[in-house]
Order: structure tokens, then sequence, then C-alpha cells
């Protein structure tokens, strides 16, 4: 993820909490989002993402600090600018609100208070616990429900016992140590699925999460325009890969073994007589598909470079 910042504004931000907003071609919405977001002892960011429209002068109109790429780099480049713009100024709480309206801008402090209360590294504005309101369709929900449950299930697999009910919540909050991890990592996406790679970081470094009610609308004009089928594919692909990635043992090494012991069982129920035709099929497939899987994993296993 590249954090620097070109063409940006040279201000070092003077304020414990910062709520920044990633930006790109949001000129419609932006101007009504920071003015929403402002409050006492709170700077207010955006980071233009190489917009074509008008968005970082109607943000600095409406008084946030700008912070412009020179080209349109993606939604995780601009939180990775969000993160070092931070870090470099120290801040204690980084808030994380889209730029199109959809969140309530007015709830980041509310972020930040859950994270001061609970001691959380990240606070995730959830759409899926009690006390949420969302309009979000049911074609929506479904398929997050789908990513929710897969990115659940990956993170179970020795990164964090921290149950996550949204995974793909944007409205978040970072805490100093949070921020420091993530202004540091050059290998964070630069797409649409940094919220889900974040994740996997700061799992990996035993960072707990926290999730508060918050109120997510998508009856706005300038909503997320991304096909949501096609974000979907994109997520599953990397929830898979970054699983296989990390723990090529558990994802494949487990399937793998259990086939190696079906095998065995199936071979000891062969040998005491109680032979049908299909069974030396199935024991040859299940020990060469068991073979396949734990080889694989062993060879992945020596061939994933160490993460720094």
């Amino acid at each position: 993820m590249s954090t620097t910042s070109s063409n940006s504004t040279e201000r070092r931000l003077t304020s414990d909490v910062v709520i920044g907003i990633p930006a790109y071609n949001e000129a419609d919405t932006v101007g009504d989002v920071v003015r929403a977001a402002s409050a006492p002892d709170v700077d207010v960011v955006v980071v233009d993402d190489g917009s074509d429209d008008s968005t970082a002068a109607v943000a600095s109109d409406a008084g946030a600090t700008v912070l412009q790429h020179g080209d349109n780099r993606g939604y995780g480049a601009a939180l990775g600018t969000l993160f070092s713009a931070a870090h470099d100024s120290g801040v204690d709480h980084l808030v994380v609100v889209d730029a199109d309206g959809q969140h309530d801008p007015t709830e980041a402090l509310s972020l930040v208070e859950a994270q001061r209360s609970t001691g959380g590294d990240i606070v995730i504005g959830s759409r899926f616990v009690e006390g949420s309101q969302t309009d979000m369709p049911l074609y929506r929900r479904a398929g997050l429900g789908v990513i929710n449950g897969l990115t659940g299930a990956a993170l179970a697999l020795g990164y964090s016992a921290n149950a996550v009910a949204d995974t793909q919540s944007g409205f978040r909050a970072y805490n100093a140590e949070a921020i420091e991890l993530l202004a540091c990592r050059a290998d964070l996406s630069d797409g649409m699925d940094a919220s889900l790679d974040i994740l996997f970081h700061a799992a990996d470094e035993e960072f707990t999460f926290t999730e508060t009610p918050v109120d997510v609308t998508y009856d706005v004009a300038e909503a997320n325009t991304h096909n949501p089928v096609v974000h979907g594919a994109v997520l599953v692909s990397n929830i898979f890969g970054r699983a296989l990635s990390d723990r090529p043992g558990r994802v494949l090494g487990v399937p793998g073994s259990i086939c190696l012991v079906l095998g065995g069982l199936l071979t000891s129920v062969s040998l005491t007589g109680l032979t049908l035709a299909v069974i030396p099929v199935l024991v040859a497939v299940l020990v060469l598909t068991g073979s396949g899987l734990l080889g694989a994993a062993l060879a992945i296993g020596r061939l994933r470079p160490s993460r720094e």
C-alpha cells in the first residue's frame, strides 16, 4: 500500500482525534460529510484519491485538511495515506468514514468513546449487532452474510478468537497502536479489499476488535457503485488466498489428514472381508487426495516468505 501523498497539504495534525475520509469523485457529497464530521478538538482529513472533479476544493472549503494523490491509486492507498498522516502526527484515534454519505459522520465520536471504554485496538461500526439500523438491500445482506462467515472461519484458523460480525464495514476507529502497525505495512492491498486485509494483519498481531452499532443508509445518490458480484468474488478469492498463504497446514493439511484417515479406515473394512467393489477405488482416491493436500501444504509452508 502506498502511503506517500503527492501534492498534499503540508500540515501537522494537532488533535488527538482525526476523522479521515477517503474520497474519489465525491464532490457532490464530501462537503456535507466534512461539515457533519467537524467537532471541537477534532481534525477532519480528506484524502482526494486523484479525483477528476472538484472533490479537493469542496472538502477544503468545508474545512477539511486535504491530502491529494496525483492519480487514482485505490481505496486502500487512500487509507494508507491516512494511516501515515495520523502516525506522523502522533494521533491517538483515527476514525475512517465514507465520503458518499452512507455513514453518519456524527457517530464517529461514539466509536472513539467505545474505543476508550473497551480498550479495543480497532472499533468497528457494525451493521450486524443489536442496535444498528440500516436499509441494506436483501441481496447485499445475503452476500455480506457469506463474506462475513468465510472471513470469520479464516480468522479462526489461528489468527484471532475475536469474532467479527461485520468484517466489511469501513466505518472504523483505530487506536495509536493499530495506526502505527498499518502505517508501516507496505503489503496492504491498495484496492477495495483493504478493509479485509487490515483485519488479517491486525489479528495476526493479536489486536482486539470491538463492534458498536451504527446507522448506515444505502439511499444516497452517490452510493458506492462497485459491482457487488465482482467485489464479492474478489473478496472470497482473497479470503482463501490469505488463509492458504498464511495457514497452509490448516487449510490443506487438515482435509488431507482426514482423507488419509478415511482411506485407512476403508482399507481396514476391506481387509475384514466386508469388501465392496467400490472400496478399493475410494481408498485410492482418498489416499492420493490426502497425500496431495499434505504435500501441497508442506510445499507452500516452505515457500511462504516470512512476514515483517
